[in-house]
């Protein structure tokens, strides 16, 4: 397995956390993939065999070459044979929404129904291994939807950033009173800003970084890691954790010990500050370059 992540445009950086790409040949013994909840938006081009089904359960069904995915609140599991390449991007929730219109509605999106020529052009590159001129085109295109889409970042979107930064351990409350503004007014413009609502996010924000803890050191001590990252006390990590993986915390870092539950070791994939908070307050608009 080839894994490689790739910064964004420095304009497109408050919306787009960072672009990767992977390539593997998958045998009888490496088809079987499990992605849990995550606490961003994915963005993804395939060329490959791929087949999918959500929270573990149901017949799997072929999996579209372009899909846009996230925030989801139970395991996809995805089963991959042969060669598979794909390139993607991880975007801030409302990076996703600006640019491509998500919500939290739907589980995923066929992006091959909506950006057609797009969608062929990348899955095409990628089959022929082109990963450089996939790359440009994939950002040349984000950088069109960001002239045309991109919007100032309001006070929904800098609690959101705050929510990121605190490892989702920040309350409701705290976030009103820091921007001025209260605590209804708050709640109503992070869901019209982000997509989803403050508690949701919070919620996957701190189990993707138990689930990343825990792969990073399976023998960490879930104690302190209920302690460190505001749940009430171990049994409540591991009710959330369970809820969200159908896994105990035990069993997943039993997993992570062998290496055989996750695609892409989430050690890689740590998250940098969502944004500039200070640019952020006085907005961030398409003509504004950082």
């Amino acid at each position: 397995m080839t894994y490689r992540e790739f910064l964004p445009d420095p304009r497109l950086r408050a919306l787009v956390r960072v672009y990767w790409q992977i390539e593997e040949h998958h045998d009888l013994g490496t088809q079987e993939h499990m992605f849990l909840p995550e606490r961003s938006v994915r963005l993804t081009f395939c060329a490959g065999d791929s087949w999918q089904s959500f929270a573990g359960v149901g017949e799997l069904e072929r999996m579209p070459g372009a899909t846009l995915s996230g925030l989801s609140l139970t395991p996809q599991r995805v089963v991959s044979r042969g060669l598979t390449r794909a390139l993607g991007v991880e975007l801030y929730p409302w990076g996703a929404r600006q640019l491509l219109g998500w919500d939290m509605g739907r589980v995923q999106v066929d992006m091959g129904e909506q950006h057609r020529a797009v969608s062929r052009e990348l899955c095409a590159l990628l089959s022929l291994g082109e990963w450089e001129a996939a790359r440009e085109q994939l950002e040349h295109w984000l950088l069109g939807l960001w002239q045309q889409r991109a919007t100032q970042l309001g006070k929904g979107v800098q609690a959101a950033a705050q929510l990121y930064l605190s490892l989702g351990a920040v309350k409701v409350a705290a976030l009103a009173e820091e921007l001025n503004i209260s605590q209804r007014q708050l709640e109503r413009q992070f869901v019209q800003q982000v997509g989803v609502n403050a508690k949701t996010l919070g919620r996957l924000i701190r189990f993707e970084e138990v689930h990343n803890r825990l792969w990073a050191d399976p023998a960490c001590s879930l104690a302190e890691l209920s302690c460190e990252l505001g749940f009430a006390d171990q049994a409540h990590l591991t009710r959330e954790f369970r809820a969200l993986s159908s896994l105990t915390p035990g069993r997943f870092a039993r997993l992570a010990g062998l290496r055989k539950s996750v695609d892409r070791p989430p050690a890689e994939r740590v998250y940098a500050s969502p944004l500039d908070l200070g640019s952020a307050a006085s907005g961030l608009v398409p003509s504004l370059s950082r």
